[in-house]
């Protein structure tokens, strides 16, 4: 009796699965934004793609046809999955080239709201993406309709361009977003004395997001009507997807408050809070009533305030939310790990403030399926530290980028915890293919995600069963931390890899940070002339300068840099004046606290000289730069910047006592 039960379950379920088939064609097309149109990657012609809708115990076979010139490539994230089908160009499969098709087939083993974007190169930021919805066999929260809604970033620049110039100077697009911080803004509030621990401590001030973009979307809208034919008291199910390339978004409303249901696709206990911060990749669904009267505003604010998108639930008079307070960019390490307006308010484990709004923490979040995921017995510690700087712009674990790092090796059945210990400025979203892992809140507590935020100078541990096999990505899903190696390779122990694909992927920019970028500045003053080049990877650093004074005597040094860590590289180098002869030199370039650049050397002559060299960020525009050199020479420059490329200067030299001009940096 038992085995006829259990043929007629199975034949049962058999009955109820299908084949969902669905074909995704990917060309360039345009996307307007702030009265410009630029071009992006649409998929089916749209921006974002079209949703994807499942049910759970389908099979989905999706064909992806490449309709552009370039690689190209997609990802299912959040979905469990044969490593085959997970779309990470050299690791699970080869780029999808030019005019060329692949067949996506997979299972889908569990409900919940996830979403697919490509894998290639920066594609993420062009359009490559949109939502998937695994519908559970059995309804679990009431609710009346629902929609999916995928928030962007959206920059007309071309993102290779983006990348560019954030290597040129971190903070590069730090003076169009209005977020400069300054001595002066420091004296204003008063506040010198964490200016003075920042820069012992070799920082500058926090830093929220690194690009200027042009709009924030919903759905490729930056207002939206969600639903307007839904009658006041009904509930909607609002799937919120983060597809923006580097930003998060803070959910806030004044007249909707969010039930939260699921996050990351799994469901958890229901929550009620006021705001959600949504880390890239990340998805949250929520719940909210149809309000009786009026059009309720719920506002995705980019967290460094510079936009938002809106979305308008029920009809009539509309009730705005009330404008996000930026974050304080001048308010000490310990404020921002607790402070209203950043993540680890909304991801830490401090949990709610009771003075304000009722943003969501992780510690709220409770999985009600995560049995599914939990690993047994004690698990082994891999310690992950968060690396990088703004100046350089170069993100790493433990200092090494992608490239250069070994695969983090685990074995079948174990259980293994990543500790992040973030040592930046910057927040970082992790996420794991392959696999849900649960976020650290207490002794055995915590909810089941496959991407988790890591806050500026916090600590953040995750544990996940290793239950798979051969190799799955884990990186930064800030596009441009990724790009430049903050990424690493999880490999099964019982793996050996492809050779092909081995060989392929260290010459592949998809997944590697190899890449070499250019910096130039030109100084034209009445009396002094100087021109500087830089070529550099996270490894290698190649320069050249020329200087004249009084336009008649010149000084010309070219050197090349080895990277040992953050703070120091290898230097050697050649220097030639006029009427003099060119000599070499060796030594070390090191960062010191204060954030004074310094070189040691030795030159071919036999004598040892130092030189140093700062920046003082005054004002907004306003800035100092002083170089001193063991010689007696030395030079200083005040500044006045009227964009990313050009400034006003005047300029005081051992040779020149005063000059002025302008200078270009490209």
């Amino acid at each position: 009796m038992f085995r006829l039960f259990l043929v007629l379950a199975l034949v049962c379920s058999g009955a109820r699965a299908e084949q969902v088939h669905y074909q995704l064609d990917i060309r360039h097309g345009p996307v307007t934004a702030a009265g410009e149109t630029s071009t992006g990657m649409l998929v089916n012609g749209s921006y974002p793609g079209p949703v994807l809708r499942f049910t759970e115990g389908d099979t989905a076979r999706i064909r992806v046809i490449n309709h552009t010139e370039l690689d190209t490539s997609v990802h299912w994230h959040g979905l469990l999955l044969p490593p085959e089908q997970d779309g990470v160009p050299y690791m699970s499969s080869l780029p999808i080239g030019p005019g060329e098709s692949f067949d996506y087939t997979f299972p889908l083993k569990h409900a919940g709201t996830y979403w697919y974007h490509s894998h290639t190169d920066l594609q993420e930021q062009r359009g490559v993406h949109g939502g998937i919805v695994v519908f559970p066999r059995d309804k679990r929260f009431a609710y009346d309709h629902e929609a999916v809604l995928v928030l962007q970033d959206w920059t007309h620049e071309d993102p290779k361009d983006v990348l560019a110039n954030l290597k040129k100077d971190g903070h590069y697009y730090a003076l169009k977003k209005g977020s400069v911080v300054s001595i002066a803004g420091f004296l204003e509030r008063n506040a010198m004395p964490v200016w003075w621990q920042n820069r012992w401590r070799r920082m500058e001030g926090m830093d929220v997001a690194d690009v200027a973009y042009d709009a924030f979307f919903v759905n490729g809208e930056s207002e939206l009507a969600v639903l307007p034919e839904a009658l006041p008291g009904e509930r909607i199910r609002l799937r919120f997807i983060n597809a923006g390339a580097s930003s998060y978004f803070l959910l806030h409303s004044s007249a909707l408050e969010m039930e939260v249901v699921s996050a990351d696709g799994l469901d958890v206990q229901p929550v009620k809070v006021d705001e959600i911060l949504v880390g890239m990749a990340e998805t949250y669904d929520v719940i909210v009533t149809v309000p009786a009267e009026g059009a309720a505003e719920l506002r995705a604010t980019a967290q460094d305030g510079s936009g938002f998108a809106s979305v308008f639930i029920g009809s009539g008079e509309r009730v705005v939310a009330e404008a996000m307070t930026p974050p304080d960019l001048y308010a000490p390490h310990a404020e921002h790990h607790a402070g209203h307006h950043t993540m680890q308010g909304h991801h830490g484990m401090q949990g709610h403030h009771h003075d304000g709004p009722r943003r969501l923490s992780y510690a709220d979040l409770h999985s009600l399926d995560g049995d599914r995921y939990r690993g047994e017995g004690d698990a082994r510690e891999i310690i992950l530290r968060l690396t990088g700087d703004m100046e350089t712009y170069n993100w790493s674990f433990n200092d090494l980028p992608l490239s250069r790092a070994d695969k983090i090796l685990v074995s079948r059945g174990e259980t293994v915890r990543f500790t992040f210990v973030n040592e930046t400025m910057m927040h970082h979203p992790l996420h794991l293919h392959g696999h849900f892992f649960r976020v650290v809140t207490g002794a055995d507590a915590g909810p089941f995600k496959h991407t988790v935020d890591v806050p500026p100078m916090a600590t953040v541990s995750i544990e996940f069963l290793a239950n798979e096999q051969k190799d799955w990505f884990f990186h930064c899903h800030n596009l441009y931390h990724a790009k430049t190696g903050m990424a690493r390779v999880i490999r099964y122990d019982d793996y050996f890899g492809s050779p092909a694909f081995e060989h392929a992927k260290m010459r592949s920019p998809d997944i590697m940070d190899k890449d070499f970028y250019s910096a130039g500045e030109i100084e034209l003053l009445n009396d002094f002339g100087s021109a500087n080049l830089r070529v550099s990877n996270f490894q290698h650093r190649f320069e050249l300068g020329i200087e004249s004074r009084d336009w008649e005597e010149e000084r010309f040094e070219a050197n090349y840099l080895y990277r040992q860590d953050r703070w120091a590289q290898w230097l050697v180098g050649l220097e030639k004046e006029s009427g003099e002869d060119a000599y070499l030199r060796a030594g070390i370039r090191y960062m010191l606290p204060l954030l004074i650049e310094s070189e040691l050397f030795v030159t071919s002559e036999g004598d040892v000289e130092a030189e140093f060299e700062t920046h003082l960020q005054l004002t907004t525009r306003g800035q100092l730069h002083a170089e001193y050199e063991t010689t007696g020479r030395y030079h200083a420059a005040l500044e006045y910047r009227f964009n990313e490329a050009f400034s006003f200067e005047l300029a005081h030299t051992s040779d020149v006592e005063g000059s002025f001009g302008v200078k270009w940096r490209f």
